[in-house]
């Protein structure tokens, strides 16, 4: 397993970053029995004037309850990507897929557990509410 994360970390170090980007760092799992942390997951509240653009994420907020460049676990720089995968109560997986493609936001408690082939899931113990609330 460590070998998977240290392959994957790697891998996703060695992606190309556009000119005035800042990479986000690799989705990397936690010990399964980590505890939980608040996270947001859906719209960042990042504005950009063109792709890629982390518009849409899984992220720790900051002490605003805000997303930056640097807090960033998983993200969408184009649109076009699902919601990370997800472990939890089937109504809660459903409201937070449901956020995201609506470019909604919602607050969870949550952590990144090791998933299937070592890919990191989201694994999702109480949807809180909408962000900034």
């Amino acid at each position: 397993m460590f070998m998977a994360l240290t392959t994957m970390i790697t891998a996703a170090a060695l992606q190309p970053v556009p000119a005035n980007e800042v990479a986000p760092p690799p989705m990397v799992a936690n010990d399964d029995k980590a505890e939980a942390g608040r996270l947001h997951i859906g719209n960042t509240g990042i504005a950009c004037v063109k792709d890629p653009c982390p518009r849409r994420a899984v992220f720790v907020p900051d002490e605003r309850g805000q997303a930056d460049r640097n807090n960033l676990l998983y993200v969408d720089l184009d649109g076009g990507r699902p919601a990370p995968p997800l472990v939890g109560n089937p109504e809660d997986v459903a409201a937070i897929v449901t956020a995201w493609d609506e470019r909604r936001c919602l607050a969870i408690d949550g952590r990144l557990i090791p998933g299937e082939n070592d890919q990191p899931e989201l694994r999702v113990d109480r949807i809180v509410g909408p962000c900034n609330e």
